[in-house]
């Protein structure tokens, strides 16, 4: 079983007694988004999760009183939790949610305004999350900007409007819009620093004109990356990799992801291994976007072999550790804020995935499950690759997928101890067996 890499923020506290009165929510999103237009109202959307551990006080925030008749007298609202695709599936995938639970905001049109993380056990998080959705309908819709754009409006100051509104809204995938636009720059608007970084900061394909012009004045380009703080720098980076692999992906454009993982293994200039690990995790990343099962197979069955299975257990312990280290000071860095020329610093959080290499080894194991039907040579590896993610860490869903390739393999007995396993395991953690039981029985019967 695949486990997610999904960021997951959880905050536990203790609050007073429970009220009787609740936040209204519609019973469908279709009907809360069409009441939200009829009635002038914005929309709040919350996706919801089981903790992974006992919390009574998860909810808390959702039932204190002011939070109530905020919500109420606010918004329209509906709510579904992440675990029922039927009600949240197309909601997480339209609205690109990661981080759960979550927020997604629309306004009265219809139009979205920002989604954020969901701090559920205390009310002043869900208080202030709601003033800024209701600060942020007095913006103009983007649906209105949708609509300029569709009936044929590609003005510069038009453009720039727009990808500005959808910066504002957490909307990182501008890349067509900036190629657009740079068509009506000057040529003296590339040697300003101020519209350099606009460029960069939408997005651009790494192969397209919009970032072949941002990046003709080298040296104010290595000024911006000098000077602009850590979390811009690197979220134009992430922005113009997601952007051309996207697009790479859509078009089936070989060249287009050649151009992403170039560009990727560019921002390790630094750390030439880890470079060229991520120029190779970018090649595999578009063959199975693709569906090319055969060359995805065979990169990916490099790939982790070279960069995972060659490292001892202590190796990888080391690194998870170094790692953590690693994403604390960034995070440290990058709540640093400059005030007066003087430097104070937020408060901050950040998150690391323990035992990260174990699930990414899970993960390909499972992958390989999937699409390595019948091919028994990459099915043993994958069987490796799993039995050394328990190597370094014994998780349920880690003992659901060694014990699917053994069942692959025919290796019918040893399927059924090890979901066994993962059936114990997992009661021991307190988490849902259900799935692990309904796939033991087929292990059992021989009809998985």
């Amino acid at each position: 079983m695949k486990i997610s890499l999904c960021i997951l923020f959880i905050v536990i506290f203790c609050l007073g007694p429970i009220q009787a009165q609740k936040i209204n929510y519609e019973t469908s999103f279709e009907k809360a988004k069409s009441l939200a237009i009829q009635q002038k109202r914005p929309l709040a959307i919350l996706i919801t999760i089981e903790p992974p551990v006992y919390s009574p006080n998860f909810l808390n925030g959702l039932n204190d009183e002011k939070v109530i008749e905020k919500y109420n007298s606010s918004f329209i609202n509906y709510k579904a939790d992440r675990s029922d695709t039927s009600a949240s599936g197309k909601i997480i995938k339209e609205y690109k949610i990661f981080r759960f639970p979550s927020f997604i905001f629309l306004d009265a049109k219809g139009g979205f305004m920002f989604t954020d993380i969901a701090f559920l056990s205390m009310p002043q998080p869900l208080l202030d999350i709601a003033e800024k959705a209701i600060s942020a309908t007095k913006e103009k819709s983007l649906v209105e900007y949708d609509s300029s754009y569709a009936a044929g409006e590609n003005s510069t100051v038009f453009l720039k409007d727009y990808i500005l509104r959808r910066e504002k809204a957490g909307i990182t995938n501008n890349a067509v819009l900036i190629e657009k636009y740079v068509f009506g720059l000057k040529v003296s608007d590339l040697y300003n620093y101020g519209e350099v970084l606009f460029i960069l900061k939408a997005g651009p394909t790494a192969d397209g004109n919009a970032y072949k012009l941002a990046s003709l004045n080298k040296q104010l380009v290595d000024s911006i990356f000098k000077t602009e703080p850590l979390a811009d720098r690197v979220a134009m980076n992430n922005a113009t990799i997601t952007n051309t692999m996207n697009s790479a992906t859509a078009n089936k454009s070989f060249s287009r992801a050649m151009a992403a993982a170039n560009f990727t293994r560019s921002t390790w200039a630094s750390n030439p291994i880890e470079g060229q690990k991520n120029w190779s995790l970018k090649i595999m990343t578009y063959y199975k976007g693709v569906k090319d099962t055969t060359k995805y197979l065979q990169q990916a069955s490099g790939f982790y072999e070279q960069y995972y299975m060659r490292l001892t257990v202590d190796s990888v312990r080391k690194r998870d550790s170094l790692n953590y280290i690693t994403a604390n000071k960034n995070a440290r860095e990058i709540s640093r804020t400059t005030i007066n020329d003087t430097t104070s610093r937020r408060s901050f959080s950040f998150s690391y995935t323990k035992d990260s290499y174990a699930t990414e080894l899970n993960n390909a194991a499972w992958t390989f499950y999937q699409m390595a039907t019948n091919k028994n040579d990459y099915l043993f590896k994958a069987m490796l690759w799993s039995r050394r993610a328990l190597e370094l860490s014994e998780k349920p869903a880690f003992y659901d997928t060694y014990a699917h390739l053994l069942y692959s393999l025919k290796l019918f007995d040893e399927a059924e101890s090890m979901q066994r396993k993962a059936i114990e395991l997992g009661k021991a953690d307190k988490i849902d067996t259900k799935l692990f039981q309904e796939e033991y029985e087929k292990i059992r019967k021989k009809t998985l």
